[in-house]
């Protein structure tokens, strides 16, 4: 019997937990519903920049780092296979090289981008504006204009069905076997979920292909290349539901972006773009079971990725994969046991009845 599974929510956690599902559990059928798909997600407005941003903070303590590492790790595999392919392009995967300045990059990070070094004095003058201490390296551009219209695809491909409809309760849902649970923000509602909390970021898109590093400087300003655009940023600003532009935010976006690449000032902007990043005190991958209406239903959660849900994305895909398939192992476990317990005891009900009625 196939399983029919509902997944909430079509940015990039939704469609890669969805695809590696599919993949990992024969048969089984899958709804994804969405209120936004590419390109309003998100993911879209992010640069698609696999690095790894802080997650967890500023909103709490944070996740610890050997979660991070193996998360990060499988994601850097999963796009150095994508982009093997011929159609890497098509999916959006793409290497790209640059400089970091100030702040501290996790340690972690550095075993993982085989180039990683301090950038050289004679190169910090020849090619930097300003001048300061700090990194290059090479990493993963992945590219969610392109990269998520490729999910979808596949999960078609595979006999996924997409359906624009909002979930206003898991409720909604009961009749399927599994949600999964990839609501992103929207987590803060439908599961009452008060250490969620929105980091609404605000980014500036522009035409330069003449750009072809990344520049990062401290926390908040950043130019990151994407194949055909280049993203300026940003800000973090914690509890912010604001999804319309503030002025002053791209004022000071184009200024201190003007000071790191002066050459930006002849590109040509093409839009502003807010998102709100799902902040949460440490991502959440998890099974649940939930009382929907009189019907037990189990609930896959995996939301609260803040600004890395593209680093991620793999990594947490395959740990709620694993989780889901490790729930199921144990209640198919648990009702295997509770049958053969079942047929044991008939045989020996059927034994004392008869010793019963031959002493009598």
């Amino acid at each position: 019997m196939s399983l029919n599974i509902a997944v909430i929510g079509a940015g990039i956690m939704g469609l890669s937990t969805a695809y590696k599902v599919m993949k990992d559990i024969p048969n089984c059928k899958v709804t994804v519903f969405f209120d936004k798909c590419s390109p309003e997600t998100t993911g879209n407005v992010a640069a698609g920049f696999i690095y790894p941003y802080p997650c967890g903070r500023p909103y709490a303590d944070g996740q610890d780092e050997p979660k991070l590492f193996g998360w990060f790790e499988k994601t850097m595999d999963w796009l150095k296979v994508l982009y093997k392919n011929p159609d890497a392009y098509k999916m959006g995967i793409n290497p790209v090289s640059g400089y970091i300045m100030g702040g501290a990059v996790p340690e972690y990070a550095t075993k993982l981008f085989p180039d990683f070094r301090e950038i050289d004095p004679k190169a910090q003058s020849a090619f930097m504006i300003p001048q300061q201490p700090g990194h290059t390296f090479t990493t993963w551009q992945c590219d969610c204009s392109k990269y998520l219209p490729w999910l979808m695809d596949q999960i078609k491909a595979m006999g996924g069905r997409f359906i624009r409809h909002h979930i206003n309760a898991f409720s909604d849902l009961k009749d399927f076997d599994l949600i999964v649970n990839c609501t992103g923000i929207n987590a803060n509602f439908i599961t009452n979920d008060k250490k969620m909390q929105p980091d609404r970021g605000q980014v500036i898109v522009v035409k330069a292909p003449w750009i072809n590093h990344f520049y990062i400087s401290g926390t908040d300003t950043y130019i990151l290349p994407r194949m055909e655009e280049v993203v300026l940023g940003g800000t973090h600003q914690v509890g912010d539901y604001n999804l319309k532009e503030n002025p002053e935010d791209t004022k000071k976006i184009w200024r201190e972006c003007l000071k790191i690449c002066p050459s930006l000032k002849y590109g040509e902007i093409k839009e502003v773009r807010v998102g709100l990043r799902p902040g949460r005190s440490a991502i959440r991958i998890e099974v649940e079971e939930m009382d929907l209406d009189g019907k037990t239903v189990p609930v896959l959660h995996n939301y609260g990725h803040g600004g890395a849900g593209v680093t991620f994305h793999w990594g947490c895909a395959i740990e709620a994969s694993d989780a889901l398939q490790t729930y199921l192992k144990k209640i198919k476990k648990t009702k295997n046991s509770s049958e053969l317990s079942i047929k044991d005891i008939i045989p020996m009900v059927n034994a004392v009845t008869l010793s019963c009625q031959s002493k009598l």
